[in-house]
């Protein structure tokens, strides 16, 4: 059966394994930048329609990952007590691991996955998230690229991101 994701390289060409669950929580939010990316990659856009809002507990989003594309910091997530990050829940086919590896920054080793629980309307759900590797990871959190930051927020509020979560990445422009 042919690749329904239309896709060539060493990424394109990951083992399909099990469905997964990709929790999305930075520029891949922006159908608009996912799409330019995809399209420069060889993929296609996954289906976001079955996208659900999630909250990952026990997380905040660090701005500790360093982006030359971006020209600054990017998000990642660390982990804290009593906080969470707002994402989107996306059911993916098995065969789509090497597209999210090659989007998340895996294949190049800036990003490495964790598999984490989030919170949905539906209940728990097992996820997989990204966060930075640590010997890739900056010193110490900086303000997040203004352009990465412009995406960011926009991908949010198109997701239907809660008022609360906007509001905290808008207090991030400042």
């Amino acid at each position: 059966m042919a690749n329904p994701l239309n896709v060539v390289g060493r990424a394109h060409q990951a083992a399909a394994g099990p469905g997964f669950t990709w929790f999305v929580y930075g520029s891949s939010l922006d159908a608009e930048a996912f799409g330019s990316w995809a399209r420069d990659h060889g993929y296609r856009v996954p289906d976001f329609s079955v996208a659900r809002p999630a909250r990952l507990p026990g997380w905040r989003l660090s701005f500790d990952a360093p982006s030359r594309m971006w020209g600054g910091p990017v998000a990642s997530l660390a982990e804290a007590t009593g906080d969470a990050v707002e994402g989107l829940a996306v059911p993916m086919p098995g065969e789509a691991r090497g597209l999210v590896d090659h989007k998340e920054g895996a294949v190049s080793g800036l990003y490495e996955p964790v598999e984490v629980t989030l919170e949905t309307e539906a209940g728990p759900v097992p996820a997989l998230a990204f966060r930075v590797a640590p010997a890739r990871r900056l010193p110490a959190d900086g303000p997040p690229a203004p352009p990465y930051l412009d995406v960011l927020l926009r991908g949010a509020r198109a997701s239907g991101l809660s008022p609360a979560w906007i509001a905290k990445l808008e207090a991030l422009q400042r």
